[in-house]
């Protein structure tokens, strides 16, 4: 492991810090990569300051990544924003930023990065649950951000399969990170300014109450990345702590899911 070189994008995310503690105590040259380190700062690795939307930042990354390694065993890419938002009332910027960070930052960095890899390096995308159903009302934004990423992941997979290149989705229920948090203040606001559905998302309350108490543990992510990381061969997707619940309404027909949707929170 000494001289496999790892880059974690999301670095100093709640699951990030998680991904970079398992991978250092497993013997990984991780290089951490962020717009921000205040998480990770005792963490002894490099750290490469950079916005994934910023084109220049990402051909400075390029550069500094280079400079320490010119193979990359892999590309782990944690990095994700969340907002719970309408798609009527919500604005327009906010939809371009979530998907500009959650979509085009990954797209980005792995595409910058991929003279770096060889046959059997792998690239690791930390998608969603969410991606694997029809959307949820008010979930919008991130879905949507999370379709394309995990659409997109499946493509590059075939793609690279010619080069001998592994790529490995890992779609990922709630976490215990800043993210949920996030979600709640975003539901206040939502609850406070909407004209059209105040009282629908009213009774969204208990669904976010009962979505923030069963946050998982992210070291369990961190686990199965090691693990992905370790096998030889692995598969081309990864699902941790999934909700039962999504599995059973994703799998009706969508009109059956449109009148569960509309009665529990009308």
């Amino acid at each position: 492991m000494l001289n496999k070189y790892v880059l974690l994008s999301g670095a100093n995310g709640g699951i990030g810090q998680k991904v970079l503690a398992r991978l250092l105590d497993d013997g990984y040259q991780v290089i951490a990569l962020d717009i921000d380190d205040s998480n990770i700062k005792d963490f002894k690795c490099p750290f490469i300051k950079c916005d994934l939307t910023n084109k220049s930042d990402l051909e400075k990354a390029y550069q500094k990544v280079n400079k320490l390694t010119n193979v990359l065993f892999a590309i782990v890419n944690t990095v994700g924003i969340f907002k719970m938002q309408s798609l009527i009332e919500g604005s327009e910027e906010d939809l371009r930023k979530i998907i500009d960070v959650n979509f085009f930052g990954i797209y980005s960095l792995n595409k910058i990065m991929f003279p770096l890899l060889k046959k059997d390096s792998r690239i690791i995308n930390l998608t969603s649950e969410l991606a694997r159903y029809t959307p949820q009302p008010f979930q919008g934004y991130y879905n949507l951000s999370k379709i394309l990423l995990d659409k997109y992941t499946d493509t590059l997979r075939r793609e690279a399969n010619y080069l001998g290149i592994k790529v490995i989705k890992l779609q990922s229920g709630s976490m215990k990170t800043s993210m949920l948090n996030n979600a709640t203040d975003d539901y206040l606001e939502m609850v406070d300014k909407s004209e059209h559905f105040k009282k629908p998302l009213t009774k969204l309350a208990y669904m976010m109450e009962r979505e923030i108490k069963k946050q998982n543990d992210p070291a369990i992510i961190a686990k199965v990345i090691s693990k992905i990381l370790h096998k030889k061969n692995p598969k081309i997707v990864y699902r941790v702590k999934n909700s039962f619940a999504l599995f059973l309404v994703g799998h009706l027909p969508e009109k059956t899911q449109d009148r569960i949707y509309q009665k529990v929170i009308k």
